[in-house]
């Protein structure tokens, strides 16, 4: 099957693959149940009904992963990995359409819970099996695309069990999650940044809130810490000096996919060179009437991949010494690398931008994601070679009225259907 065709395809796929995605987005996959075996029944009915080769595995029965195959004549695997779990929806108010509701609309948008992150793109790749199993002359690659669980808990079911196992086997892997920045910005994401989960701890004395001068009192000493802690988004880290180019390309993706404001623009700007910092839970406190005697925080540190996290970790450490506030203590995961990343001059990564190229007629960049994906399990426990290109939209994943663009599932139509026919290892 030539490119033309495989396009012709794909556009005649628009109804199948939008209907695909609004059906997934019906089964409710959120956590913190974070169920799919809806997802995959309904995957393997489509697979069967035409006479796709699929298996299903699971270590835990209500939340499988199914992966569908397609044989080629050579020894060369790929391997297309996507999500079905999705993140809570939040208060149901906050929608325009309900958040499992699959609305269609007819300017072209496919409504829902998972929509862009990554059901959309789950849809694209089911579609792109099925055209690839109907070619005349069988691939030269065998392609395995893989619908798993829990990556937005960290793959303890999917990706991260399924690499664990070795029931990853493959020369590379398309990680289907992520924003392929569509026909306007197609870009590639050669790796994902990691973290430096951090808690800082408060400790007190207690005391009857009546009399608050006889304790010492944990949530004001932590209150007055976590600036402390914030002040490691000053910290320069050291980069690979092949991934200067990609970090300028990222830097430009997001400044012109995204509505910022000055601020949050000078934010992207420091984005890769410096950790980013958030602290997003706090805790402490028993009863109104009591001092509390214990606080704490946890800080959602990120790092660049190629950094040195434990400097990071030593760096923060030092912070809180400097502090001089008596009781707090800090405690830093941290290893040796952060995230990972594929450098760009590989034959696989130079080959994903050509499909990519002839696809939409622009060359894609390379860049960096902010956050995670199942990739990082995936290269950390079988060591194959990771690239994203996603169908998700700039800014929707975990948002309130999330939504994907049909044209963006169709052009993953492409990308992933066409791929195969290229990659020569």
């Amino acid at each position: 099957m030539s490119l033309s065709r495989i396009i012709s395809e794909a556009e005649s796929a628009r109804d199948e693959v939008a209907e695909l995605c609004s059906r997934l987005v019906q089964f409710n996959s959120a956590h913190p149940e974070g169920r799919t075996d809806e997802c995959v029944a309904f995957i393997k009915e489509y697979m069967d009904e035409h006479s796709l080769r699929s298996e299903i595995h699971s270590r835990n029965p209500l939340k499988p992963n199914i992966v569908a195959i397609i044989p080629g004549e050579s020894d060369r695997k790929i391997l297309w990995v996507g999500h079905l779990d999705v993140v809570p929806e939040g208060k149901p108010e906050s929608w325009t359409y309900p958040p499992y509701s699959g609305k269609i609309t007819d300017d072209g948008l496919v409504h829902g819970r998972g929509s862009s992150d990554m059901k959309g793109a789950c849809s694209a790749a089911m579609v792109a099996a099925r055209i690839l199993s109907r070619l005349t002359k069988p691939l030269s690659n065998s392609v395995e695309f893989w619908f798993t669980a829990d990556e937005e808990i960290g793959g303890g079911d999917g990706a991260r069990w399924l690499a664990e196992t070795k029931r990853f086997q493959g020369d590379v892997c398309v990680i289907g999650d992520g924003s392929g920045g569509g026909l306007d910005y197609p870009s590639i994401d050669l790796g994902c940044k990691g973290g430096a989960a951090t808690r800082l701890i408060a400790r007190g004395k207690t005391a009857h809130g009546s009399t608050p001068y006889l304790g010492d009192n944990a949530i004001k000493k932590l209150m007055k810490a976590i600036p402390w802690v914030e002040k490691i988004r000053d910290f320069r880290l050291e980069l690979p000096l092949e991934l200067e180019e990609p970090i300028k390309s990222s830097v430009d993706f997001w400044l012109k996919t995204q509505a910022l404001d000055d601020d949050q623009k000078e934010a992207v700007k420091r984005i890769y060179h410096y950790p980013t910092v958030a602290c997003n839970i706090i805790s402490g406190g028993v009863k109104r009437n009591v001092v509390p005697d214990y606080a704490e925080a946890e800080f959602d540190i990120r790092l660049t991949p190629g950094s040195r996290p434990l400097k990071v970790k030593d760096r923060i450490e030092e912070l809180v010494r400097e502090s001089g506030i008596p009781g707090v203590e800090v405690s830093v995961q941290a290893g040796e690398t952060a995230g990972y990343y594929e450098p760009p001059d590989t034959p696989f990564a130079r080959q994903l931008a050509d499909t990519i190229e002839k696809v939409t007629g622009i060359r894609p960049i390379f860049k960096i994601l902010t956050g995670g994906t199942d990739a990082i399990s995936i290269k950390h426990y079988t060591g194959i070679p990771c690239l994203g290109y996603g169908t998700s939209m700039t800014g929707q994943a975990h948002m309130p009225d999330e939504h994907n663009t049909i044209e963006n599932l169709v052009l993953g139509v492409k990308v992933y259907a066409t791929f195969p026919l290229f990659y020569r290892g």
